[in-house]
């Protein structure tokens, strides 16, 4: 007893804001996503340095052989360059320092709607296994049922008032929800390993809760703009556009000025050491390419299709984000109404359940009354549970789809 106690200890209850919170913690994808965003901060550094200034320090040392160092060429020559550099004008730097910002802005958007289906996931998942949770207990109290109504059948057996057949009849009923027991809680315990899987979590855990009917008002004003999806479209649009930019830059000039310092033992003097040459240089440098070969104008045709494709990606987006928003408010509208048709049923299928047990108790019904008023109350409940865990998780779509 005290080992069992032990291990109902080690499992934790964990709520919905908990589960959400793991989540978005040990999500792998969501990391990623938090690693490719310091990545384009790089980006923005190696397009930022291409116009800011270079400079450069180099040193050599050369050994002559004997038979190379002749007249004044002296067999240890030291060198040295100390060189910077400037581009004047190069409109794809800056180009490219915007696509890099603009890159930036995009992995902000997709870390953000990576997190927006990642809560969504969750709470699926989450509403899913109070669903199954549900069921479980649904088949225990059947199980505890039956296993008192073959309690009951077999006193009567034994007293001569029911047949050997209701006996064996109780007998089966017993067996056949036993094996359901099993099969419910087997599927619980896979969806359970499931969603530590997910949450990345090893200790095991439970869902702490249970699914209750609330009235949740829709606001219908809300539409798809706000949504992640949708934006990370748009900006993606935004990146692909700057990118002709870029590719257009190709038609322009470039300008950039250069100076050296520098200097080296060019030469022997007559008393036999060695003199330093040295000198500055300094020039500006115009580079423009007159023929590639319709490279450039390829290139800018290339940025044009994947704009254009881009373009029809974000209009199809749009297009099926609104058609899925309209039909989960329809859904949700239906479900409600459902729901509320349910409720009636089951306090029904309830009374029926409790007369047809009296009867049965005091002799005055069947056990086939009885069968069937328990097969059509455990089925009410079942489809009430299921019809809440889909409200649930169409008002977890809702919220995903508008924001």
């Amino acid at each position: 007893m005290i080992l069992l106690l032990f291990s109902f200890t080690l499992v934790k209850a964990l709520t919905l804001e908990e589960s959400l919170n793991i989540a978005l913690k040990n999500n792998t994808n969501i990391r990623l996503a938090e690693l490719d965003l310091k990545r384009t901060e790089e980006d923005i550094t190696k397009a930022r340095s291409g116009i800011l200034p270079n400079v450069s320090l180099s040193y050599s040392y050369t050994r002559f052989d004997k038979s190379l160092s002749f007249g004044f060429t002296p067999r240890d020559r030291h060198s040295y360059l100390f060189e910077l550099s400037q581009s004047i004008f190069d409109k794809s730097l800056f180009d490219a320092l915007k696509v890099a910002s603009l890159s930036k802005e995009l992995q902000k958007y997709i870390l953000e709607d990576i997190k927006r289906d990642v809560e969504n996931q969750t709470k699926q998942m989450f509403y899913a296994l109070l669903y199954k949770k549900e069921v479980v207990k649904l088949a225990k109290e059947n199980l505890s049922y039956w296993e008192e109504n073959y309690r009951l059948v077999e006193n009567q057996y034994k007293a001569g008032i029911k047949p050997k057949v209701e006996l064996f009849r109780s007998k089966a009923q017993l067996e056949s929800a036993g094996a359901q027991y099993e099969q419910t809680l087997a599927d619980y315990r896979r969806s359970l390993e499931d969603f530590k899987a997910y949450l990345r979590v090893e200790k095991d855990v439970e869902p702490e809760g249970s699914l209750r009917f609330e009235e949740k008002k829709i606001d219908l004003s809300r539409g798809v703009e706000g949504n992640s999806t949708i934006l990370v479209a748009k900006k993606s649009l935004d990146v692909f556009e700057r990118k002709i930019d870029v590719a257009k830059d190709a038609y322009f000039p470039t300008i950039s000025g250069f100076a050296t310092y520098q200097g080296s033992t060019g030469r022997r003097s007559f008393t036999g050491g060695t003199e330093w040459i040295s000198g500055y240089t300094f020039g500006f440098q115009l580079s423009y390419k007159i023929f590639d070969g319709f490279y450039r104008k390829a290139n800018i045709a290339q940025a044009n299709i994947d704009y254009m494709k881009q373009k029809e990606n974000l209009l199809d987006t749009e297009y099926r984000i609104k058609a899925q928003l309209k039909k989960t408010v329809e859904d949700i509208t239906s479900l409600r109404a459902q729901i509320k048709a349910t409720e009636e049923s089951l306090k029904a299928a309830e009374e029926a359940l409790r007369l047809a047990t009296e009867r049965y108790k005091y002799g005055v019904g069947t056990q086939l009354e009885v069968l069937d008023a328990r097969n059509n109350y455990n089925q009410t409940l079942s489809n009430y549970y299921m019809l809440l865990y889909l409200y649930m998780s169409d008002l977890s779509s809702y919220d995903r789809l508008t924001r």
